[in-house]
């Protein structure tokens, strides 16, 4: 899919610390969205619009590079545009959407290093059929409370795991229960690691405040 010839608003934002908005589903008129699996153009557009910021920063908060996050991003919107035919538009898009974004981000990581094994077996210790950790609250005070700067920076130094159910979580507004689906684990185990994850994230903004 070629990029409309445009600023590319995501790493601009990204480079200035700011974390996608999340929480809702991007802006896409209906009639827009049911003309997606023809690929036509005014819908690509849209799309474009809607969706590139979104998939830019949850790429970036993962890999942490910028130009690779660039070029993840792209890599993934080609994927998106081939796999277009497919998607069914009275299904709801972004799910649709961050399964390829999940794959894609996971594909580089196994490409790169094999170390997904270790982390997991590490982030498993806390996935046995209990209860999930006590919630830490919100993140959105967290975040009305801190510089986007200082949140980036904290993000950014989470473990891979959390880092991938938070953005999903938080900043895209998922259900655990679409989560577990997207990164194949359990919901229980999602929960977890989504409370684990703004924990630590807590932690990290206190200790250096």
């Amino acid at each position: 899919m070629s990029a409309p010839s445009r600023p590319l608003s995501g790493p601009q934002a990204a480079r200035r610390g700011q974390l996608p908005a999340g929480a809702s589903e991007p802006d896409l008129d209906p009639a827009l969205k049911a003309r997606l699996p023809a690929r036509d153009p005014a819908a690509l557009s849209a799309f474009f619009e809607a969706y590139f910021p979104r998939i830019y920063g949850y790429v970036r908060g993962l890999v942490r590079d910028e130009h690779l996050a660039e070029d993840l991003t792209q890599d993934i919107f080609l994927l998106l545009h081939r796999g277009l035919p497919s998607y069914d538009p009275s299904r709801e898009l972004r799910p649709w959407v961050f399964a390829v974004v999940v794959n894609r981000v996971r594909d580089h990581w196994r490409s790169r290093r094999g170390r997904r094994d270790l982390e997991r077996t590490s982030l498993d210790e806390e996935e046995a059929p209990d209860l999930p950790s006590p919630d830490p609250g919100p993140l959105e005070p967290l975040l009305a409370a801190e510089s986007g700067t200082r949140v980036r920076e904290a993000v950014d130094r989470l473990p891979e795991g959390l880092r991938e159910v938070l953005f999903l979580r938080a900043f895209e507004g998922l259900e655990f229960a679409a989560i577990a689906a997207l990164i194949d684990r359990n919901e229980v185990a999602v929960r977890k690691r989504s409370s684990r994850g703004l924990a630590e994230l807590r932690k990290l903004l206190e200790s250096d405040a």
